[in-house]
């Protein structure tokens, strides 16, 4: 497999680990590893695909470990830029909900609107989000799954899985695949919750 992690792909680690310290999700694990297992998702697929240029398969890669920076942390523009460059910078700033969750039609539209760049890293983030809440429902409990999961991804899932893609056509139909596989699978999982 390709390697698409160049060599700012350690120092945007070591930011995004300073600037999510203390930040954890269901199990205690720190958010850090979510952005990892994203980028990692990318260049997985990516490299397999071969699509688009190295240096634009690498900026993908790169902004996908810190897609939530701006939108869950204090870093600054400036910071990020600096160590992640500003093609990745762009791409990030793409996947920044700066609307909150409580209402999530104008972020869906962003998201739809963006370039494909940004669109593959949602549904990677998609991809791991939606396996990370099946696998733990237990933790997370059904009430939360109805009242926060759910409004959020039920829009985004058909935004995303009918977005069409000319630069990553490959890459985007493997990872919608994956996407609408996982949430069924927590669609049916939720549901065996529900029956508990």
């Amino acid at each position: 497999m390709e390697s698409l992690r160049d060599r700012r792909f350690d120092a945007a680690l070591r930011l995004v680990q300073k600037h999510h310290a203390g930040q954890v999700r269901a199990g205690g694990v720190p958010v850090w590893h979510h952005l990892a297992r994203v980028s990692g998702i990318l260049e997985t697929v990516l490299s397999d695909t071969g699509e688009g240029t190295s240096e634009g398969r690498a900026d993908i890669v790169l902004a996908a470990l810190g897609h939530d920076t701006l939108e869950d942390t204090e870093v600054r523009e400036a910071e990020l830029e600096e160590v992640f460059g500003a093609r990745a910078l762009s791409l990030i700033k793409g996947m920044t909900n700066t609307f909150g969750d409580d209402h999530p039609e104008p972020y869906v539209a962003q998201v739809a609107a963006a370039e494909e760049g940004t669109r593959l890293i949602k549904l990677a983030d998609l991809l791991d989000n939606t396996m990370g809440a099946t696998y733990n429902l237990y933790a997370l409990g059904v009430k939360w799954c109805d009242e926060f999961y759910l409004p959020i991804i039920r829009p985004m899932i058909p935004a995303m899985t009918t977005s069409e893609f000319s630069t990553y056509p490959a890459a985007a139909e493997k990872l919608k695949g994956m996407v609408t596989t996982v949430y069924d699978l927590f669609l049916e999982e939720l549901e065996r919750f529900r029956g508990v």
